[in-house]
């Protein structure tokens, strides 16, 4: 299971890093040129400039990867559902991304990739934490077949 968590921290750290860094130049410049986004791919959209994209993406994926993070190194309750759940929110931001710009670029395959093996390995977590933890349950003791009302004879 070492090797499971090991893996959702690794991914995560990529993600939160990636995010961070293109976060912060579509925020301090949200033409998205220092990035090489080109502007035209916001024609048709809600979006006048990067600036939301980039907000989002940092809250999203990047500080939400650093909570996920922190929870996992202090082996919380409840990591495995939020890795999961980063999973999950990074595969719809990315559709929703691909959905709002008229073109797809190999990142997002890469993001939806990350994204799914996210859910599956806090799917693998859950299901070890669950069977470790009905490992740990105290059996009930067995009841007894002797019944009071029948006679012997």
């Amino acid at each position: 299971m070492r090797n499971a968590r090991n893996l959702s921290i690794a991914i995560l750290l990529l993600l939160c890093l990636a995010a961070i860094f293109s976060s912060y130049y579509m925020i301090t410049d949200p033409t998205g040129s220092s990035l090489g986004l080109p502007f035209y791919l916001l024609n048709g959209t809600v979006f006048s400039d990067y600036l939301a994209i980039g907000w989002t993406t940092l809250i999203i994926v990047g500080l939400f990867s650093i909570f996920v993070m922190i929870q996992i190194n202090q082996k919380a309750k409840r990591y495995s559902f939020f890795i999961m759940l980063q999973g999950v929110l990074l595969v719809i931001f990315t559709i929703m991304q691909m959905v709002l710009f008229s073109e797809t670029f190999l990142v997002q395959y890469v993001s939806l990739f990350l994204g799914v093996a996210l859910i599956g390995l806090g799917a693998i977590q859950n299901q070890h934490k669950i069977a470790v933890e009905t490992e740990k349950k105290p059996m009930p003791a067995p009841k007894s077949h002797h019944h009071k009302h029948r006679k012997h004879k």
